[in-house]
């Protein structure tokens, strides 16, 4: 036999495990990549609800924003008008 062949038929064994352990190793990698882009990809969707979120905190602020001042023009024009009829009154008193 040669010695190649005499070298694999004794140590059959340690081959077999060195080549299953490689084999392992590289159906791990294949699946620690898939998996790697099954969460880029559910990262990226995530991200994008969260802008999302951020944009309909923005619209709720602006609209809060809005409300506060036209409440102030509210309370602005109330008063305006309380002095109004309060020089109407006095006008129609003379």
């Amino acid at each position: 036999m040669t010695p190649v062949k005499e070298f694999i038929l004794s140590n059959f064994k340690t081959l077999f495990l060195i080549l299953s352990f490689v084999l392992t190793m590289y159906v791990q990698h294949m699946n620690n990549t898939a998996q790697i882009g099954e969460l880029k990809s559910k990262c990226a969707g995530l991200e994008l609800k969260i802008q999302d979120q951020y944009d309909r905190i923005d619209a709720i602020k602006l609209d809060k924003a809005v409300f506060e001042a036209t409440m102030t023009q509210f309370t602005s024009i109330q008063t305006d008008i309380r002095e109004m009829r309060s020089d109407i009154k006095e006008l129609l008193q003379k």
